[in-house]
């Protein structure tokens, strides 16, 4: 019972690293806000964590939307009365290179992957503020290393990564901690169109050291690490959880 207690908010709830992360956060204690603007994903992942004796609700939200955090938000002070965790988690991406991306691809990939943690965070954090908190943002290797005709997304994940270090910078006074993962390649609904590729899938394991592609169980259990309170001399940082991808 890691977070016995704790109140999380977990974006991207509907599916992949987010579910996982979801239910295991339950697992160990922790009363979850599942938010997602999938809701039918989305309240399968609490009928997931209620067979399994846990707590939580579903609140549908686009989080590149102000109008729609402010609303869920207020929504999870209502139902728990506090916010201890924030998993900043949701993305999305398409490829393309530069010449070739709409505009408006550019810019959603931009509004879910670093204007979305920024909302998140921007009306959490006063909530947090009162008690301390961890908020996790998740960024990926496609932060510090450059992907084939992904400019919107390494752009975005870069973004996520100094924005990390910002709010642990600014708010550590408040004893809010903020960390980003940083993921390899992880088998998710997302990713299902590069891996069912033989190609690209023989490509991507050769840069996994051990061989073989991540679970989103490997991303959740470093989540948890850092929603607990092992980690609180932990903010600011980076987590590489990548099989060995960057370290070469």
């Amino acid at each position: 019972m890691r977070l016995q207690s704790k109140v999380a908010i977990i974006s991207g709830g509907a599916s992949g690293i987010g579910r996982e992360t979801c239910q295991l956060f339950a697992r160990e204690g922790a009363k979850i806000a599942v938010i997602d603007i999938n809701e039918q994903h989305g309240l399968q992942t609490v009928e997931l964590i209620q067979q399994e004796g846990g707590e939580a609700i579903f609140i549908r939200t686009d989080v590149s939307k102000e109008d729609d955090v402010i609303r869920m938000v207020d929504q999870v002070i209502e139902h728990y009365q506090r916010i201890d965790v924030l998993f900043n988690n949701a993305t999305w991406y398409t490829i393309a290179a530069a010449t070739d991306m709409p505009l408006a691809d550019w810019q959603k990939t931009l509004d879910i992957n670093l204007t979305g943690p920024f909302l998140c965070c921007k009306y959490v954090l006063p909530e947090m503020m009162k008690h301390g908190g961890s908020i996790i943002n998740t960024s990926s290797v496609g932060g510090t290393s450059a992907f084939y005709k992904h400019p919107a997304y390494n752009a975005a994940k870069a973004g996520v990564n100094l924005l990390t270090k910002n709010l642990a910078l600014d708010y550590g006074k408040h004893q809010v901690r903020v960390n980003c993962i940083s993921p390899g390649i992880i088998e998710t609904p997302l990713t299902q169109r590069d891996l069912q590729d033989p190609e690209k899938f023989n490509n991507l394991t050769e840069r996994c050291f051990t061989g073989r592609i991540g679970k989103p169980s490997d991303i959740a259990y470093a989540a948890l690490y850092l929603a607990s309170d092992e980690s609180t001399f932990v903010t600011g940082s980076n987590m590489m959880v990548d099989n060995g991808w960057t370290a070469r």
